[in-house]
Parts: structure tokens; C-alpha cells; sequence
């Protein structure tokens, strides 16, 4: 693999990247496999070559592992979209479907992940505070449903409408935001059963034939990590780049195509700070009778299920009646990266037997 899984958490200067990298791969023991200090230090690492999807997931299993169940906080980040970035939305009746996962329990559930998340002192303190106002709730269902992900406005008590997205973060549709920036919001799922959930491949679309050496850069642009106007750890979005060096084995050399960009959420059991890019050099030598590819896998799964979002409304005109707390659960399936990755993308070196 080219990117560790458990690799540092500071993005080293230029000039120390090469020293930075091979402490990385001797504490973390990569994927693509231990090096020594001087292989590391004074050029590209030699990485592991996969024969196979079982070995993959194997590895992925051992430094990536997926839970049953999975909760993230606020506005869930990763939720699923297709190839132009487009939502992707599911329905109750596909949670119940796949997973038989209930609003009722999925609100439970909830305010389990929400109470405990409140405890944790390294979380934001506006946003611990503002949590406890759903795990410390009455309902113990929520009473309103959506039709599906799409469909996540809420009612505020000035009988406002807000996208689910704005209130989460605090923001009213006004634009103003409350002293947390946050609001009470919880994804919570199940893993879903459906092929390629979990550490879902990421095809770079390279096939290279003939044997040899071939060296290559990997590197990753992650952003909106954190999001600058929450209180929440929301996620993030990678933007990764492979290429190969010219000449040689290698080829004309050049970046290679890739599926592009996608989006993940954090684990609310997620304790580590998160890289904001990687970039890594490594070669890989491929028998004369073998083809090889670069296969990359995200380092967590989709999960189905519902965010929970509690909020308080007005049955009746604004000012005449006590607000009231409400509940909505949206139908959602959301990427979530594994709370043991550190870095949401590994890439693995697959081998095969080139054509007669």
C-alpha cells in the first residue's frame, strides 16, 4: 500500500518528507510492507505486490476494521453520491430492506452515541453541550419520517423551513449561526450488506504489462476536514493523484486517470487529528509474466441508516404556544472511515497473469 493507514498525523516540510516517511513505515508497518531505514530514506520503498481481493481485504481487516454499526455527528458528510457528485438518496424502505434498522432504534442508538460523545472532553465544548439536548430527550421515537434523503428540511419554531445541512452546522435561513454552530444532529447505521461496502475500490484504471520496475508518486488533497463554521468534526473530501515516473520500465511515464474525489464522514469513536495531505514515493517490481495494477480502497464502509435531527417548533402561530421538540430521522447511507485509519485512502499493488 503506498499510504499507511496509521501514518503521522503532521504533513512533514520538504526537506524532511523522505525522513518523516520511513518513520512512518517502520512504526506503522504499512501495507505495501516494513522497509529499512536507509530503503526508505534514500529512495521509493519497495511495496508489496497483492495477488489478490481476499489478500486486500484481509489487510484492510487487520488496519482498517469496520464495525456492525456506525454513528457520526452532525451533518454527515459522507453521504452517498454518484460519479457527477449528485446525491444518492435511499428510502425507510431500504434501511428496513437491508438492514432492518427501525427509527426507533436507530434514535436509541443515538442517544447512546450522542451521550457519550458529550463526554468526551477532547470534543468541542459548545457542541457537547448542545448534543445533550438529544440524548437527555424525552422521545423516545422520532415523530416525524422522511421520505427519503432528499427530503431533510426542517420546521423551525418561527415556522421556518432550513435545509437539514444549515441547521446542523447552527445556521438559521437567515444566515445566522448560534454561539455553538451546531444543533443537535446524529447519523447513525448499520453495515450494508450490499457488494463493495466495505473498503470500497477506487480504480485508478492503470494497467501495467511487461515485468520490471515501476516507480510511482502517490498523493492526496484532503480538505474541509473540519469544517470552519461547525462545531462538529463533520469529515472530509480526498482528491487523489497517481503517477508514474518517465523512462525505464515505467514507461512515458505521467499521471494516471482516477475515479476522482469523494466524501466521508468521521466516527463519533474517532480520536485522532486528520492529515490534510499525504504524498508518497514508492516502486513495485512486477515478474516478466505478470501484469500489474494499482488498486486504491477506502479505509472504512457505508453504513445504512438515518441522521437523527432534534429540533423545537411551534404547533401554532410563533409566540402563542410553548415551543415543542421534535425528531426527524432521514434515510441516509453514508461513507464512514474506519475510527483505526488515520488516512481515509490506501493503495494496494495487485499482480495477475498477463494474457496468452
Amino acid at each position: 500500500m503506498a499510504n499507511s493507514l496509521l501514518a503521522s498525523r503532521r504533513t512533514p516540510s520538504r526537506g524532511s518528507r523522505n525522513a518523516a516517511l520511513a518513520a512512518a513505515l517502520l512504526v506503522a508497518a504499512t501495507l505495501a510492507g516494513t522497509v529499512s531505514p536507509a530503503a526508505a530514506a534514500d529512495g521509493p520503498a519497495e511495496a508489496k505486490l497483492y495477488a489478490s481481493d481476499a489478500d486486500v481485504e484481509k489487510e484492510m481487516a487487520d488496519k482498517a476494521p469496520v464495525a456492525d454499526s456506525e454513528s457520526a455527528m452532525g451533518y454527515p458528510k459522507g453521504l452517498e453520491r454518484d460519479s457527477n457528485g449528485k446525491l444518492v438518496p435511499v428510502t425507510q424502505e431500504d434501511v428496513k430492506a437491508r438492514v432492518n434498522y427501525a427509527p426507533k432504534q436507530a434514535l436509541a442508538d443515538a442517544k447512546d452515541a450522542a451521550k457519550a460523545w458529550s463526554k468526551n472532553p477532547s470534543n468541542n465544548s459548545d457542541a457537547r453541550e448542545m448534543i445533550k439536548q438529544l440524548s437527555d430527550s424525552t422521545l423516545t421515537e422520532p415523530d416525524v419520517i422522511g421520505k427519503n434523503t432528499e427530503d431533510d428540511n426542517i420546521a423551525t419554531a418561527m415556522a421556518e423551513v432550513n435545509s437539514s445541512a444549515s441547521f446542523c452546522e447552527g445556521t438559521n435561513p437567515s444566515g445566522q449561526q448560534n454561539a455553538a454552530k451546531a444543533n443537535p444532529c446524529v447519523f447513525v447505521g448499520k453495515l450494508d450488506p450490499k457488494e463493495d461496502s466495505k473498503w470500497p475500490k477506487l480504480s485508478t484504471g492503470a494497467a501495467l504489462g511487461g515485468g520490471g520496475t515501476k516507480n510511482y508518486k502517490t498523493s492526496e488533497q484532503i480538505t474541509d476536514e473540519s469544517s470552519t463554521t461547525a462545531g462538529w468534526q463533520v469529515g472530509g473530501k480526498v482528491t487523489p493523484k497517481v503517477s508514474v515516473a518517465p523512462g525505464g520500465d515505467g514507461g512515458a511515464g505521467g499521471e494516471f486517470p482516477i475515479e476522482g474525489s469523494f466524501t466521508y464522514s468521521v466516527s463519533s469513536t474517532s480520536l485522532s487529528r486528520k492529515m490534510t495531505s499525504t504524498e508518497e514515493n514508492y516502486a513495485v517490481t512486477f515478474p516478466a509474466d505478470k501484469w500489474g495494477e494499482l488498486q486504491g480502497r477506502r479505509a472504512g464502509a457505508f453504513y445504512l441508516g438515518y441522521l437523527l435531527v432534534d429540533y423545537r417548533a411551534a404547533p401554532g402561530a410563533p409566540g402563542t404556544v410553548p415551543e415543542k421538540e421534535h425528531i426527524k430521522a432521514i434515510p441516509a447511507r453514508v461513507f464512514v472511515q474506519s475510527p483505526k485509519a488515520d488516512v481515509p485512502l490506501a493503495y494496494f499493488n495487485m499482480q495477475k497473469p498477463q494474457a496468452q
